[in-house]
């Protein structure tokens, strides 16, 4: 009688972990990844600072912090592009195209170094834009 009730509660909690796994796991399903369920948008900046790093000539980088507004909010990349004296940097993040899905609120925050390479003229001044933030410095 114990063997069958043991292998009655097997099978029940096999049963459950089993429905568990299908309702909640990835299970492999390609629309869980899928690109087109994704639309980019420019990231909030939250703060930059300039890094001049000890080198012959100066190496330079931005330390950018953009933001997370909600759970849905997932950092996706970054686009330099240079012309002149003026830097534009976009930062962008990934949501989801669906506007119905729940989203936890919950402001994140990710942070990265953009290296901005040593190009640059002594006393020259420089502008980087960062989606609607700027900065300006003038080089070493």
């Amino acid at each position: 009688m114990r063997t069958i009730l043991r292998l009655g509660l097997l099978l029940v909690v096999g049963a459950l972990t089993s429905a568990l796994a299908v309702g909640c796991g990835s299970g492999g399903d390609e629309e869980d990844n899928n690109p087109q369920d994704y639309t980019l948008v420019a990231a909030p900046i939250d703060d930059l600072e300039l890094q001049i790093r000890e080198s012959f000539p100066p190496q330079y980088a931005l330390r950018v912090v953009s933001g997370l507004p909600n759970g849905c909010h997932e950092y996706d990349s970054h686009e330099l592009s240079r012309d002149g004296t003026k830097i534009n940097i976009r930062v962008l993040n990934r949501v989801p195209s669906d506007p119905n899905v729940v989203c936890t609120q919950v402001y994140g925050q990710h942070e990265e170094i953009i290296d901005l390479g040593s190009d640059f003229e002594a006393g020259t001044e420089y502008t980087v834009q960062v989606n609607e933030k700027t900065l300006t410095f003038t080089a070493q």
